[in-house]
């Protein structure tokens, strides 16, 4: 799947990764803090979704117009107008059926610009992580004091 992703584009798996430690950390942070979460960690949780798909939209784009030859601004355009489309109908659903926070699924679509900056940070440890995995955690076992001394 890690292969399947990175073919698509090189930053996604950590993109993900990031996104889905938001959506978990985010979560907690909701029920420790607020007497109702309900609302808010359904919105919240709507707002991680709709970056991971704008996330996942924008590299099936750029991957159909680098290597698909399609005409940029037509897809760039479609794809815009998508995920402005499907935005719409999150913000719709969460107000109209009263499910969500709107607020809380804004905060929660922040991790799309976050995941983006946090991404070579995240690469940096993955790759240590995997490189001292691959010299300590072969037929062997695995030493997690190393792995937290490379972190």
């Amino acid at each position: 799947m890690t292969n399947r992703l990175r073919d698509l584009n090189e930053a996604l798996p950590e993109i993900l990764v990031i996104d889905l430690l938001y959506l978990i950390i985010g979560e907690i942070v909701i029920f420790l803090l607020f007497e109702n979460p309900a609302k808010f960690a359904v919105g919240f949780l709507a707002g991680v979704i709709y970056a991971i798909f704008c996330v996942l939209n924008m590299s099936f784009k750029v991957r159909k117009v680098v290597y698909g030859k399609a005409n940029p601004k037509k897809s760039y355009l479609l794809g815009y107008l998508l995920r402005l489309t499907v935005m719409i109908a999150i913000f719709a659903i969460l107000y109209l059926c009263d499910i969500g926070d709107l607020l809380a699924a804004l905060v929660g679509m922040f991790i799309m610009k976050l995941s983006a900056y946090l991404q070579p940070a995240a690469l940096r440890i993955s790759s240590k992580i995997l490189r001292k995995g691959g010299k300590e955690c072969g037929e062997h076992g695995c030493d997690l004091d190393d792995l937290n001394d490379s972190l």
